[in-house]
């Protein structure tokens, strides 16, 4: 088989393309610009809302860590509202908490 016989490829290759071109070009948290390294981060995981910000892979690691110690049931579909509103601000207090550290370390 080709590679372009293999539909679900050519799907995943247009996904990341649509990726590098909506990002914001340049991880937020270190300014890491080489689009190749690259990733959306779910602020407060696709459960919870569709908000995305473009972060290089060492940063993302960094915060999807943090998403170890939420409670259980932070990636279950179908939450009430404001559950969702409190991973969106646990997402955005996260960010920002390693956002300031790097600030910190830069100075």
């Amino acid at each position: 088989m080709s590679y372009f016989d293999d539909k679900s490829a050519l799907i995943e290759e247009k996904k990341i393309i649509d990726n590098l071109l909506c990002s914001q070009g340049y991880c937020i948290i270190c300014n890491h610009g080489d689009p190749l390294d690259l990733e959306f981060h779910h602020i407060a995981g696709k459960a919870n809302s569709p908000l995305v910000v473009s972060l290089c892979r060492n940063c993302h690691g960094r915060i999807s860590r943090k998403q170890r110690f939420w409670p259980k049931d932070w990636a279950k579909p179908n939450k009430p509202e404001k559950r969702k509103q409190f991973f969106v601000m646990l997402g955005l207090n996260d960010l920002l908490s390693i956002l300031i550290c790097k600030m910190i370390e830069d100075e």
